[in-house]
């Protein structure tokens, strides 16, 4: 799961800051049901929120101290990452994965755009790289990532980790479609392109070669040759808006539509096969 449903609470210029910082990369500002709070002001006030299922980070009043209280190891970390970059304020990280300069397996997954309904397998696994420091990775054909600890190996059944399909036992990843709408009207130069998705894929802290699908409204060669180079399907949807396009293919919508490069607009989204 990604969190990017984020509801900030708090008062003065910190929490606007915070705000219009997520607005900007695309994340939703949602009053209804987010599946992450960041306050901002009393550490007190904070803990009123970890009991609730969405994912909780504390900002402190001042802004010197950005606190993941809740789903740190879940991918949390990466948000209060970017938000305590942003504050030039001191990252308190507290999990054992993080003290251990280690990623979970959910971190892991989230870098690498895969996802799995076997929480047993990755509680299993998650222990053994804390145990053992390290956790052995098959993938066939997927462009991965691999953070400290893990080593990717040549035959899925002595792994720990397999992404794709499996019968060996491990922790079955199965890749996540990762779709980027790019809506523009004029002809973009190609350098523009390639550095909005990369951009895109930045904002979810997520390895910008996992992209599978690219959309656009106008056929445009500089973006089939964009595609090419990461490997991409390309296909052009007549749309009126970066979401309506990804509407039309399908997916869950994961960072709405923003202007990430001059003349370019971006979003992305999530097919769960």
């Amino acid at each position: 799961m990604y969190f990017t449903r984020v509801r900030v609470i708090g008062e003065g210029e910190i929490a606007k800051n915070i705000s219009s910082l997520l607005s900007s990369l695309g994340y939703e500002l949602s009053s209804g049901k987010p599946n992450l709070y960041i306050i901002v002001g009393e550490m007190e006030r904070a803990l009123k929120f970890v009991n609730r299922k969405a994912g909780v980070i504390f900002v402190s009043e001042d802004g010197e101290y950005v606190i993941p209280l809740k789903r740190e190891s879940k991918g949390v970390s990466f948000i209060a990452s970017i938000i305590s970059d942003l504050l030039n304020a001191n990252l308190i990280s507290t999990s054992k994965f993080s003290q251990l300069g280690l990623y979970s397996v959910e971190e892991f997954s989230w870098v690498n755009a895969l996802y799995t309904r076997n929480k047993e397998e990755v509680k299993k696994a998650n222990k053994k790289l804390l145990d053992k420091k390290k956790l052995y990775v098959y993938s066939d054909g997927v462009s991965l990532m691999l953070p400290e600890g893990y080593i990717r190996v040549q035959t899925p059944c002595e792994a720990d980790i397999i992404i794709g399909e499996g019968k060996c036992n491990g922790v079955l990843l199965k890749p996540i479609k990762m779709i980027v709408g790019l809506y523009y009207i004029e002809k973009i130069p190609f350098e523009v392109l390639l550095y909005s998705v990369k951009l895109t894929m930045k904002s979810l802290y997520v390895n910008e070669n996992r992209v599978d699908v690219i959309l656009t409204p106008v056929n445009d060669r500089n973006v089939k040759e964009l595609s090419r180079l990461l490997n991409a399907e390309y296909m052009v949807i007549n749309a009126d808006s970066c979401e309506e396009m990804l509407y039309s293919y399908g997916g869950r919508i994961l960072l709405k539509e923003v202007n990430r490069a001059y003349g370019v607009i971006s979003c992305l989204a999530g097919l769960y096969l």
